[in-house]
């Protein structure tokens, strides 16, 4: 933490002050974001620090720095980040790593340090919504809404500090408040599908929408700040769950002492009801497992459903399939994939054994992955394009005692906010669940190894685990689908979609696994190498 930073204006003047702006952008903030859990460029080559908004915002009867940072990197693409800052005593701070430095303007010397930080702060946020307040600031106006299950009680708070990209204020034990620190020019998806699912739908199986927040300016896009939702009471996620359960599975394999030719083999990408399933492959697995798995799907294709049936917002209209969607997915897989091409080129001599037998296939593969992209042709196909999920996995679903939550849908991480919210085939989030499953089993068999057994006999069993999981939702979802009326097209189009989305999600998860973790890259290597070889 720097010194005392000493600036000649008073705090109600200080966001017009050049002398702290160049003392955070210089000084402060290039190494207090990158300490920051939200701060997702820790990694990129940074050029320059800029405050491209600042405006002091009431709050009881102090007041806040509303301060949007420009990071622009040396490829001259920039992310904006959410940094709401006070003016404070000491004893006002709840957690200490929130501190940017002492402040002295004029005569008085406090601390500066983020909002969010404040009780005061955080409790007027909930009192604002609550009342739906509009808050006017010199260049625009802070919106607060209430979503119609909220009403207006006394907050007590608290800030969460295991989150990642967004930060979270807890209130009453009742409400989460979800702060975006990574900004978007326009609304967050995750606010548009939430409010979406809450307010105009019957779908139950999301956080209830509560509140949110809105930055709003004369002729500029508007910027959410934050989205408030009823807290799910739950018992963890479904990544945890699914761990758990592949881990039995391996197990009951080797205390059997089963040969691979024992462990039944169900034919990929064909939906099947557990009761048809293989004696052998149904008391592997267990039947819990495999009814879970089911309950999966059909709240998935309720959660689609709700996203279809929007006649009125133009937003949520569904689209039919056209030549603007397949330049765009062309353009945009091609791009990906020769991103992953080069990245492999140079790591090759890094890799060894299994990985890097799948790495030199993927690279004598390219021509024929290139083919498989420019082979989508919308003319083929007669369903219809919904706002989806957009990043759906197990991490993204809560478990009850008997049911499934599904949450987050802000869409890929590394997707601009257009394509967010670019209407896809509701079948994407099936193959963004598939991809998951198979991350579960992969990664058990090459981080987690809970036997004695032999890797190589881990990944065929684990295949035919896959298989049998996603056997059964593809069932279950496709069932539900159909009763209900989601347009997702027949059988061979779903069998189309579906192995499509799934090699388009395993070329993104690769770049991301290369870039941040590359011991992880055989799971996606080996996702893309069972979609090329049908195993």
């Amino acid at each position: 933490m720097k010194g005392i930073i000493t600036i000649k204006e008073a705090w109600k003047d200080a966001y017009q002050s050049d002398q702290l702006f160049k003392i955070l952008t210089d000084e402060i903030l290039p190494q207090y974001m990158q300490k920051c859990r939200w701060f997702g460029a820790k990694n990129a080559p940074i050029k320059r620090y800029e405050v491209s908004f600042a405006e002091m915002a009431p709050y009881e009867k102090h007041l806040a720095m509303v301060l949007i940072i420009e990071v622009v990197f040396q490829t001259a693409y920039s992310e904006q980040y959410y940094l709401p800052l006070a003016w404070v005593d000491a004893t006002e701070i709840d957690q200490n790593e929130f501190v940017l430095g002492k402040l002295k303007c004029k005569q008085e010397e406090k601390m500066l340090a983020e909002a969010l930080a404040v009780s005061a702060y955080r409790n007027d946020l909930f009192e604002n919504i609550s009342h739906k307040r509009s808050v006017k600031i010199k260049e625009g106006t802070i919106t607060y809404h209430r979503g119609k299950s909220l009403r207006a009680e006394t907050p007590i708070s608290r800030l969460l500090s295991a989150e990642q990209s967004n930060s979270t204020i807890v209130f009453n034990d009742k409400y989460f408040l979800k702060i975006y620190r990574k900004l978007f020019r326009g609304t967050n998806p995750d606010y548009e599908v939430s409010y979406h699912l809450s307010e105009r739908s019957d779908f139950q199986n999301a956080p209830v929408y509560m509140g949110s927040i809105t930055l709003l300016r004369d002729n500029v896009y508007p910027v959410s700040l934050g989205l408030m939702q009823k807290k799910i009471e739950n018992n963890g996620d479904a990544w945890a769950y699914m761990l758990g359960r592949v881990k039995a599975y391996f197990k009951n394999i080797e205390r059997r002492k089963l040969d691979i030719e024992q462990i039944p083999k169900v034919p990929l990408y064909r939906g099947c009801i557990p009761e048809k399933l293989p004696l052998t492959m149904l008391d592997l697995v267990g039947v819990e497992t495999l009814e879970k798995v089911a309950l999966l799907a059909k709240r998935t294709a309720e959660m689609h459903l709700a996203l279809f049936r929007e006649k009125t917002h133009h937003e949520f209209i569904p689209a039919i399939f056209n030549e603007d969607y397949q330049v765009w997915l062309h353009n945009r897989l091609l791009y990906q994939l020769d991103n992953r091409v080069a990245i492999i080129e140079n790591m090759l001599e890094k890799f060894k054994g299994q990985t890097r037998a799948w790495a030199e296939e993927f690279l004598e593969s390219t021509e024929t992955i290139k083919n498989l992209i420019l082979g989508f042709d919308y003319q083929k196909l007669n369903s219809h394009r919904i706002r989806i999920h957009g990043d759906y996995h197990l991490g993204q679903v809560l478990m009850t005692d008997d049911d499934f939550f599904i949450l987050d849908f802000e869409g890929e991480p590394d997707s601009t906010i257009r394509d967010r919210k670019i209407k896809q085939p509701a079948i994407k989030d099936v193959a963004g669940m598939f991809r998951s499953f198979h991350y579960a089993i992969f990664s058990t068999i090459f981080a987690d190894n809970p036997t004695s057994l032999p890797e190589d006999i881990l990944i065929e069993a684990g295949g035919r685990y896959y298989r049998t999981i996603v056997a059964v939702f593809l069932d279950s979802y496709i069932k539900n689908a159909f009763e209900s009326g989601l347009d997702i097209g027949y059988y061979k189009e779903i069998d189309y979609l579906l192995r499509y989305h799934i090699l388009e999600k395993a070329i993104y998860e690769l770049g991301y696994e290369l870039n941040s973790r590359p011991n992880w890259a055989i799971i996606p290597l080996k996702g893309i190498n069972q979609i090329l070889n049908n195993d």
